[in-house]
């Protein structure tokens, strides 16, 4: 018989925590679901297999004292966190809870972010934060010992390239959360409810007399398009949920554990006859490489990234085979897959993901170099150029590049020519290798001379055709520049196969490599 003292304890007990599990009350549940929002807990319900959380730090709580005004309960002190599952997989997590003060954090939730964080670090599992919140409070950090606020976002950047960080922005994320989020490998926004910045408009009112929106200073769109540092722009909750869960099955649990492999119908020899319609043997045609990578993976599905940015770039994460890789191909649809500092960024960020945690690399190009002109200097596309090429150089993973049509300059090193150091180099029988484009070329040695042709357009002609037939595969090949020029019917046959030669490689180089750096 349970005596008396153990029933009033264990009341009391659940009686806490469930006012922790009230949130912010039933008022401000509902004016979070009538502004089409979940609530920290139905995003934790959502995001993890049914019945796999346990809750850390139900009972931290902070009482925020304003003068004027009674003080002010903060149950589970606005952060909810601990430990789950996604597809049956180990997770860590912290979710801000945006029906108390707007999500900000205090010094208790500040620490069960911190704790969480050190936890996945410690069991080498991936990382979670579902943020919404408006920085620190400023009425508990509003002192000389605020610097203790940090310590979340630095050891952060300790983990970076370790476990796999993935970080969500549900609502207003200025200042600590965008710093947050920053520092992570994956970020998840939410079109219409999502802002990031360095500081929200009360504060970009009060210390630079601007007036600006949360959409004007850091809406998920303009991140998206613009910044990128946006990798998924999510049309719902519940669609920003989902890429989480899309997105880690892909990497391992840590740098130290080699990506899962999953089963998969589609056949490793499937022919891939559509790539003749798709892509045109005319040069000055375009086509979208999204069809041609969804032609060549597993059961077409693929994951872009960052694909409202350097849209002339694409980069996603598919399955060949059943193992995870990385896509990097050049997109025709946009500016002719030309090379300028967005995609460089993009190239460089995506390559450094992959490599750190064994994803292999499978480059598709069809670039007719870097842009120029006095833009793309300010611009300083020289430096991003640079960096794209030193992350796809030092890359240990396996690397595979396929050249479809044009592969000219210093693009065709930036996406893993030869010299780069691609483990296999293929080609379709279209490739055109070369310094510069034929067209280029000829404007750029036989000005004069045309100039001075009784028939310019014949001339040009002619000489184009001959840099054209000199910048077929066949000399590379013969020269053993080349692997293999293969069919393209046989292409998804063929990258199957190259990946497989050069799995071995993979094996001997887990664990830290380096972060992956914002």
């Amino acid at each position: 018989m349970t005596s008396p003292r153990w029933e009033q304890l264990l009341k009391d007990l659940a009686a806490r925590k469930a006012r922790a599990r009230e949130m912010g009350g039933a008022e401000a549940v509902a004016r979070t679901h009538e502004r089409g929002k979940l609530t920290a807990r139905e995003r934790i319900d959502a995001l993890l297999d049914g019945g796999s959380f346990v809750e850390l730090g139900t009972l931290a709580q902070s009482v925020v004292e304003t003068p004027g005004l009674p003080p002010k309960e903060i149950p589970a002190d606005g952060v909810i966190a601990g430990h789950g599952a996604i597809d049956g997989r180990p997770v860590f997590l912290a979710a801000d809870d945006g029906t108390l003060m707007g999500g900000a954090r205090g010094e208790a939730s500040t620490r069960k972010f911190l704790a969480v964080k050190q936890l996945a670090l410690r069991a080498g599992v991936p990382y979670v934060g579902l943020l919404e919140g408006s920085a620190s409070r400023i009425q508990e950090t509003m002192s000389s010992t605020f610097a203790a606020i940090g310590s979340s976002l630095v050891e952060q950047h300790t983990y970076s390239g370790v476990i796999p960080q993935v970080v969500a922005l549900l609502g207003h994320c200025f200042g600590g959360p965008a710093f947050h989020a920053a520092s992570a490998d994956f970020v998840v926004m939410v079109k219409g409810t999502s802002f990031m910045g360095m500081s929200g408009p009360p504060v970009v009112r009060g210390g630079m007399g601007e007036q600006v929106t949360p959409e004007e200073l850091g809406g998920a769109e303009m991140h998206y398009r613009e910044t990128g540092q946006v990798d998924h722009l999510a049309a719902s909750e519940a669609d920003a949920l989902a890429a989480i869960r899309d997105y880690l099955g892909y990497f391992p649990p840590s740098c130290h554990e080699l990506p899962p492999v999953r089963a998969t119908a589609d056949p490793a020899d499937r022919p891939t006859d559509e790539l003749l319609d798709i892509v045109p043997d005319n040069y000055r045609r375009a086509y979208d490489m999204t069809k041609v990578v969804r032609t060549v993976v597993d059961d077409g599905r693929m994951l872009p990234l960052r694909a409202g940015f350097g849209r002339n770039l694409l980069t996603a994460l598919a399955r060949l085979g059943g193992q995870p890789v990385g896509i990097v191909a050049n997109q025709p649809v946009e500016q002719a897959g030309i090379l300028d500092w967005k995609a460089a960024y993009k190239l460089r960020r995506f390559v450094e993901l992959c490599d750190a945690f064994h994803l292999p690399l499978v480059f598709l190009q069809d670039v007719p170099g870097f842009l120029v002109g006095t833009r793309v200097e300010r611009d300083a596309t020289v430096r991003h150029a640079v960096a794209a090429l030193l992350a796809v150089t030092r890359a240990t993973v396996p690397r595979i590049t396929l050249i479809l049509r044009k592969s000219y300059g210093l693009a065709y090193l930036a996406m893993c020519g030869k010299p780069a150091g691609a483990d296999l180099l293929l080609a379709w029988p279209s490739a055109s290798i070369a310094i510069m484009g034929p067209e280029a070329a000829v404007n750029t040695i036989y000005r004069r001379e045309l100039e001075r042709a009784a028939d310019p357009a014949a001339l040009r002609r002619e000489m184009e055709e001959q840099f054209r037939g000199r910048s077929t595969p066949d000399a590379a090949a013969e020269r053993f520049y080349i692997d293999e020029v293969i069919d393209p019917r046989d292409t998804r046959r063929m990258l199957i196969r190259a990946l497989s030669m050069v799995e071995g490689k993979r094996r001997r180089q887990t664990g830290f490599k380096h972060p992956i750096w914002p």
